[in-house]
């Protein structure tokens, strides 16, 4: 087409610093609409933070309830660390909406608690007793089932988690104290207790898809800003359908049956029939059967 030609013959040098100077026609959509929000530099312009996302996106970004952020590396760019993906639903698809290239490694996500508490748990030494000693992976999986607790239990079920706590489990639960219970975050940001979307199969899902897009690893500034160019056609495409009347793909047979067996003990407990600990405990195995 006439636009790849176009393409091709201004593709710009290869910046060989942070320090570059982005072209109009790598600002914008392939429509020419204004694609480029944030150019920022920080620590006096050592590093440099670039986002990318268009009216649209930003409107459905602004307007969704619930989003879905997840980090990725081996898609980033020389000059940056970290390739970050925002995602919102519409009408129960998800659909990214913002492009964010960071100059360090963060927190994927508030979303992302559990996965963290098992890179916890590694760092401290504590994934071979997670492997071999049942007592043990019994009472790391109550503690990441808080995540799933009633928010008023939440607490309650802390306390009575640290007097039960193996000794061996005595820095994972100061962690967890300091970070989530008593951190600069609060419970109900990482509580998912009334939150439909538990997962955050949404942004991996997509991660793994933009990464086999790109033909190499770490791609040049460039390569990447027209991969999310055309990112940008296919969120039109798929956004314009969904406005139609087409349906999103439907959840897979191990999300909706996670859903039924906590909607089941979410049941029991307003009856009555089990109390706050056969709660927490039935949500660790639960947890723990989730990636069989």
């Amino acid at each position: 087409s006439n636009m790849s030609k176009a393409r091709r013959k201004n593709t710009p040098v290869i910046p060989s610093t942070i320090v570059f100077d982005i072209p109009e026609l790598y600002q914008q959509t392939l429509s020419s609409k204004r694609f480029l929000l944030i150019d920022l530099f920080t620590k006096r312009g050592k590093d440099r933070i670039l986002v990318f996302s268009s009216d649209q996106q930003l409107e459905l970004l602004f307007k969704s309830d619930t989003i879905f952020m997840d980090g990725t590396f081996d898609t980033t760019p020389a000059h940056f660390k970290q390739v970050y993906l925002i995602h919102a639903h519409k009408f129960g698809q998800g659909l990214p909406v913002a492009f964010c290239l960071l100059p360090n490694k963060r927190t994927k996500s508030y979303t992302e608690l559990i996965e963290q508490l098992k890179i916890q748990a590694n760092f401290m030494g504590l994934a071979n007793d997670y492997l071999h000693n049942e007592t043990i992976r019994d009472q790391s999986r109550q503690l990441m089932a808080l995540s799933l607790m009633p928010n008023n239990e939440v607490e309650n079920q802390f306390q009575r988690l640290q007097t039960i706590m193996s000794t061996s489990l005595s820095d994972l639960l100061l962690y967890f104290k300091h970070q989530w219970m008593h951190g600069v975050v609060p419970i109900r940001m990482w509580n998912f207790h009334n939150v439909n979307h538990r997962t955050n199969n949404t942004s991996e899902a997509y991660n793994l898809r933009f990464a086999t897009r790109l033909s190499r690893k770490h791609p040049n500034i460039w390569s990447f800003i027209q991969l999310i160019q055309s990112e940008h056609v296919r969120f039109e495409h798929i956004s314009t359908q969904l406005d139609a009347g087409a349906s999103a793909p439907q959840q897979s047979k191990k999300t909706k049956a996670f859903q039924m067996r906590f909607d089941t003990l979410h049941d029991r407990f307003l009856k009555k029939e089990i109390n706050a600990n056969e709660l927490l405990s039935g949500l660790s195995l639960l947890i723990g059967n989730k990636k069989k």
